[in-house]
């Protein structure tokens, strides 16, 4: 098809003629995601979806761990379906002790 239009459309952008914005899996605008830093390197992606769950719904645990050991490399992202429930973890879960260490618990930031 020399010249010719692509028919091809990304995932990202199918069924959003005119407003496609291109942000990939992001399908709920009102989610949140935290990033929490001083984990311990014992944790486990269950440890926090337990922890933070007691707040609200937990959309997803990200937990990052060294390629080699699979030992925790000291941060993760926790997402919440909403907002609402993002700002309460904030509220009790920043300087929580866990594990011996203080997390640290914010507001993630967009990728750039």
């Amino acid at each position: 098809a020399q010249g010719g239009r692509s028919a091809y459309v990304p995932p990202s952008l199918r069924g959003k003629e005119g407003d496609a914005k291109g942000k990939g899996k992001g399908g709920n605008p009102d989610e949140a995601s935290l990033r929490v830093t001083n984990v311990s390197e014992d944790c486990k992606e269950g440890d926090l979806q337990d922890l933070f769950s007691s707040v609200g719904r937990v959309s997803r645990v990200y937990l990052a761990k060294d390629q080699l050991t699979g030992a925790s490399r000291g941060f993760a992202f926790v997402t919440y379906y909403t907002r609402a429930d993002a700002e309460k973890a904030i509220k009790k879960l920043h300087g929580h002790g866990y594990d011996n260490l203080i997390l640290q618990v914010s507001f993630a930031k967009p990728r750039a």
